[in-house]
């Protein structure tokens, strides 16, 4: 291998693929590795820019990558080495995906980091792949969407082929595209109105006055969703905290929820905040929370958000939700379980979980601890009060079936009714929950700006 620095490359480019080799090895999830990345490096807005549109784009559509790239290698019996790949992967997007960059550029610069993290022979072989492509992207082959039509959607739309078929068998063609579609689309920046500190009116006024755009939630008052906020943590408006960032059917949880003031919640997957803080703010910061989470990081995340945002109720407390604190047993008002699921709802705005542990064993993995969660935490409703339960899944095992076994093995609950929940928030026509008494949104359906979000309130009447 030739010495590093012998090679002069080009840092933006190097950045992405390096966070790229990262998300490959699981040391952590895309949107965290780059925002450290971004602050360790001190990244200019500019650059910055370029290195999220080069690692979001190829995460997205890594399937469609590397799908081209083998028809064009000539290296059967060698594996191609994680850095090569991702440089190759970085090199055909820019090619393929990104129209003001260059050709000559994302060619040049690729090879170069080839010779920097491989060898001459490697940089021949990433210049011979990325020029045969130039030369030859009309003609690239792909599945034949009559014959293979599983294949198909799977590469094109880079999503894994064991949940497009499951979508196909229950969705049909039609709805199953649109998703696909959906899921490698550019999702917006939705925030939340910490009506705490400042009205809606008053927010989107300081927005409009620094020259960012606004629109209006769907559903939820507080929602805005904004455009032209190139860095939004440094937004004085956000140090000052008179906003959240949350996507809006996220936010349609704590409203089903509804806590009132004085009352005691409690979320028991608490981390990172977004639900709890919701939940504070709903309560007009009056009555308490306990914020349980099994991890310290992420609690002080939660911690950190309550800082900003002027929260003084929420108690946090490190607690594995699959095990009983007796200290809370039939004391609370309300409860909310967000349970952690495989996040099929979310995936344009975390491309990276289709690539880590995506597999229908986790599936059902999952859906046991989902199940071991919510009756624990059904302990802990006080007669009369109430729980909900979300994911932001797209599956009836994390779903509609959890929620099923739970009434089926504990009789002192009921399936609340939600259809005038559904009816005030205008969600009657994009529920396509199975099951009466629960809300299903699905990305991608309905033309909405909405992540894919489950629901369901219970309510304990013994």
């Amino acid at each position: 291998m030739m010495k590093e620095n012998q090679i002069r490359v080009d840092p933006v480019r190097e950045i992405a693929v390096k966070i790229l080799t990262r998300i490959h090895a699981h040391q952590g999830y895309l949107n965290i590795i780059l925002n450290q990345t971004l602050e360790k490096e001190r990244v200019n807005i500019r650059d910055a820019a370029l290195i999220n549109e080069l690692t979001y784009g190829v995460v997205r559509n890594r399937h469609k990558l590397d799908w081209i790239i083998n028809q064009f290698a000539r290296r059967e019996s060698l594996p191609i080495p994680i850095w090569i790949k991702n440089i190759l992967r970085t090199g055909v997007y820019q090619l393929l995906f990104l129209n003001k960059i260059p050709d000559y550029a994302a060619c040049n610069e690729s090879v170069q980091l080839a010779k920097k993290y491989g060898n001459p022979d490697l940089a021949r072989f990433v210049n011979s792949i990325l020029r045969n492509i130039l030369r030859k992207k009309n003609g690239i082959y792909w599945p034949d969407k009559e014959k293979e039509p599983i294949l198909y959607l799977s590469m094109v739309y880079s999503h894994p082929e064991w949940v497009v078929e499951r979508w196909l068998k229950r969705f049909g063609w039609g709805k199953t595209l649109q998703i696909c579609e959906w899921n490698n689309t550019i999702p917006p920046l939705v925030i939340r109105t910490n009506s705490l500190k400042i009205s809606p009116p008053e927010l989107k006024k300081i927005m409009e006055e620094q020259n960012i755009m606004v629109r209006e939630g769907i559903f939820i008052p507080e929602a805005f969703y904004i455009r032209n906020l190139p860095n939004i943590t440094s937004f004085f408006a956000y140090s000052k905290g008179y906003f959240q960032i949350q996507d809006e059917a996220s936010m349609l949880v704590s409203h089903l929820l509804s806590p009132l003031p004085g009352e005691m919640a409690i979320d028991v997957c608490s981390a990172p905040g977004g639900k709890t803080t919701h939940l504070a703010q709903l309560m007009n910061n009056q009555g308490v929370i306990f914020a349980l989470d099994l991890n310290p990081g992420r609690l002080s995340v939660v911690k950190e958000n309550c800082r900003r945002l002027g929260i003084k109720i929420v108690k946090t407390k490190l607690g594995d939700a699959t095990k009983l604190s007796p200290e809370f047993l039939g004391k609370a008002d309300k409860v909310l379980v967000d349970v952690p699921c495989l996040g099929l709802g979310v995936l344009r705005r975390k491309p990276d979980l289709k690539w880590q542990e995506f597999t229908i064993d986790r599936l059902r993995q999952l859906s046991q601890v989902q199940f071991q969660i919510l009756s624990i935490a059904c302990q802990y409703v006080k007669v009369g009060g109430s729980l909900v339960y979300s994911t932001c899944s797209t599956e009836p095992e994390e779903n509609e079936e959890v929620i099923n076994r739970l009434l089926n093995e504990n009789q002192n609950f009921d399936l609340e009714d939600i259809s005038a929940f559904l009816q005030e928030k205008g969600l009657s026509r994009i529920n396509l929950s199975r099951q009466e008494g629960c809300l299903q949104i699905f990305p991608g359906l309905f033309k909405l700006d909405l992540d894919g979000f489950f629901m369901a309130k219970l309510v304990r009447k013994r």
